[in-house]
């Protein structure tokens, strides 16, 4: 049954990054159904111990992400994704799926600024954006490619044996 819910994942991370890239949005029309199909799913297949560890991991997808919408730094769709991955996930994977796509994003986003606006003035962008005074301009960066990454990324090292 493992791999019913890695399926799960991928169709979800899939078709959230199709949505983010091509509309800039990830739609609740994606992450409400797969959060209750996967609680259902663990509900029929493990009992309600494991609907725990799944809503454990919701929870734990809203912990780390909800500041970062809290502070715009993040869309809320981003926090209902990692969310509804969490439902077909444990919280260990949450966790470890949040750290790698963050950095990712970090990556992506200050690559879309060089290239936009050069190194200076890339710059010249952070030292504002970290000033209480200046107004902020953001760089969005679609967070549904960068969860499908760490996940990949995350997959791949399974698969070899490593431990991220």
């Amino acid at each position: 049954m493992a791999g019913v819910f890695e399926i799960g994942v991928w169709c979800l991370l899939i078709l959230a990054s199709i949505t983010d890239i091509l509309w800039g949005k990830v739609y609740n029309s994606l992450t409400f159904p797969f959060i209750i199909i996967g609680l259902l799913l663990h509900f029929f297949s493990s009992g309600v111990v494991q609907v725990g560890t799944s809503l454990l991991a919701i929870g734990t997808a809203f912990a780390v992400f909800f500041p970062l919408y809290f502070a715009k730094i993040m869309a809320a769709g981003d926090v209902k994704l990692l969310m509804a991955a969490g439902a077909w996930l444990d919280p260990g994977s949450v966790l470890r799926i949040a750290g790698v796509s963050i950095v990712l994003g970090a990556v992506v986003g200050l690559i879309i600024m060089v290239a936009r606006k050069g190194i200076l003035g890339a710059t010249k962008s952070l030292a504002e954006h970290l000033s209480p005074n200046e107004k902020k301009q953001s760089t969005r960066v679609p967070f549904a490619p960068a969860f499908l990454c760490a996940f990949s990324i995350l997959k791949i090292a399974e698969s070899r044996g490593w431990s991220i």
